[in-house]
């Protein structure tokens, strides 16, 4: 298989209150409104993250993001009122930090040394 293009995809239970938050995360508005329902950012020349309203599946997401710098990366994320809810070290010396969203989906941010 030979992926070009990623996408991780979380569902929301309304698009307004998912939107908000992650404009928070990522620090700008979507990129591509998809449909009524659905918004998406460019995370990287092929990487995507998109919500879409599925109360059904609401809070059962994941996603991990890798960052360079986890602590600048989480005082960033402080100054737009989101803080972590845990911040862990983990094989290697990695670390990550976990924050969630308004329905509970996982957003892991990590930062992986070289």
């Amino acid at each position: 298989m030979d992926v070009e293009v990623a996408f991780i995809g979380l569902p929301i239970s309304t698009l307004a209150t998912g939107r908000r938050f992650f404009e928070r995360l990522l620090g700008r508005p979507a990129d591509i409104e998809v449909t009524i329902d659905e918004v998406m950012w460019r995370l990287a020349d092929s990487a995507w993250l998109y919500i879409v309203v599925d109360p059904a599946r609401a809070g059962n997401g994941l996603a991990a993001l890798s960052v360079g710098d986890l602590d600048a990366t989480l005082a960033e994320l402080g100054t737009r009122g989101i803080e972590p809810v845990s911040v862990e070290v983990v094989d290697g010396g990695a670390r990550k930090a976990t924050v969630l969203d308004p329905d509970g989906n996982t957003v892991a941010i990590i930062e992986v040394n070289a």
